[in-house]
């Protein structure tokens, strides 16, 4: 972020949101929180043109058993094994 092209607002956040917003930049900002909020709401500017894209083109929502596979990936979790059947 640069000084001189921002435009200075406030927010109303319970203390632990605070907390959060707080730790999260430390760890990614240097301690910037608005740094992190301009990274937040960039990314959800792109989500919403991603969900605007799939509306546009047909494409189905997620169900909730794809967001389960997508996140145990994430999280590095191994999908169950299928049961083989023997051969006859």
């Amino acid at each position: 972020m640069r000084a001189g092209r921002t435009k200075t607002t406030s927010f109303s956040l319970d203390d632990a949101t605070l907390s959060n917003l707080r730790a999260l930049a430390s760890r990614r900002h240097k301690g910037n929180v608005s740094a992190l909020l301009a990274e937040i709401a960039s990314r959800e500017a792109k989500f919403a043109a991603a969900e605007a894209y799939f509306e546009k083109y047909g494409v189905p929502p997620l169900d909730d058993e794809a967001v389960e596979r997508i996140a145990a990936e994430w999280r590095g979790d191994e999908p169950p094994k299928r049961s083989r059947r023997r051969a006859a």
